[in-house]
Order: C-alpha cells, then structure tokens, then sequence
C-alpha cells in the first residue's frame, strides 16, 4: 500500500471492532515507522494519549487536493508506456564500456551494462518494485527507477528502495 500522502498508516484498522490494528504504507521509510509504530501502537493499546496518532491515523482525510493525486497517477501511469518503446540502441554492440543502455530484445526489454574490461552484463530492464522500467544515469552510473525512485547498481544489485531484491537476470 502506498499511501497518497506517503505519510504511513498506524493506528486502529477503519471500520473494525477497534482492537485490529495496522501498520503500512511505510513509502521506504520502514525503520522510521517500525519505530514509530512500536511507541504508537503501545500508547493507543495502552489508552494513552499520543500525539502522532492523528498524524498517523488510518483514517486520516488527505491533505492532497484530488488534482495533484490525478496529475501524479497520470505520471506514473505514463512511465508504463516505457514497456511500448524501442531501445536505445539496436544492438548490445552499440554500447560503449562503462557504459549502459536499454536494449529491446522480443517483448523483453533488457538493461545492458559494459564494463571496462568490455564483459557486457545484461538484466532485465523492470523494476523489481512495481514494474517500470528502469534507465541509464549515466552521472550516478546507475538504473534508476522513474515511478518511485529505486536505485541499482551497474549490475543491477539495489542501492536504495522501495524495491528490496535485485534486477532479474536476463537469461532466467
């Protein structure tokens, strides 16, 4: 779950008997809310008061106007396209060392990098997030994620999330 706001649902679960509670949306902010949530979820069980608990609620209205929510859908929507396109180059041959471009391969897209001992690696091109697909930094020598910024290394291997596991290697 990833809420609008990116702020995490803590609290009692909306529309249940109030002792369901629930922790999610952390938006990769994980270690913050897990800390969160352990002090928030106490307070609430306890009866005390807490003063994140609105901040946090489950429950809460959101603050973002239904314009900027339909202007980011339609941005990340659009970033699914990218499966549609064409590659940068035609072939892996094109690719100069230490270099990495998207390759289109049948209905794949791959995320190709040459390293300087011009050993070309190859990986496939999506996100492990939510399945966009990634592009060359050339200034960071990274795949970046447009929809919700994951970052991988040269080889595909996470730098920093959302996403949690690795680009899937192009041969299966």
């Amino acid at each position: 779950m990833e809420p609008v706001d990116t702020v995490a649902f803590i609290g009692r679960m909306p529309l249940s008997e109030g002792n369901v509670f629930v922790v999610t949306g952390d938006s990769g902010q994980g270690m913050t809310h897990g800390t969160i949530a352990g002090i928030l979820l106490t307070d609430l069980i306890q009866g005390r008061q807490n003063e994140w608990a609105d901040v946090y609620n489950p429950s809460r209205l959101r603050s973002i106007s239904t314009v900027d929510f339909l202007n980011e859908s339609l941005t990340v929507t659009a970033h699914y396209t990218d499966w549609l396109t064409g590659g940068e180059v035609s072939s892996t041959e094109e690719i100069e060392r230490d270099e990495g471009c998207i390759v289109r391969r049948g209905l794949t897209k791959i995320a190709a990098y040459r390293d300087d001992q011009d050993v070309l690696h190859e990986r496939q091109a999506i996100c492990t997030h939510l399945g966009c697909v990634v592009s060359w930094n050339s200034t960071e020598q990274s795949w970046d994620c447009p929809c919700h910024g994951s970052r991988f290394d040269k080889l595909g291997h996470v730098i920093n999330g959302p996403a949690n596991t690795d680009l899937i290697d192009s041969r299966g």
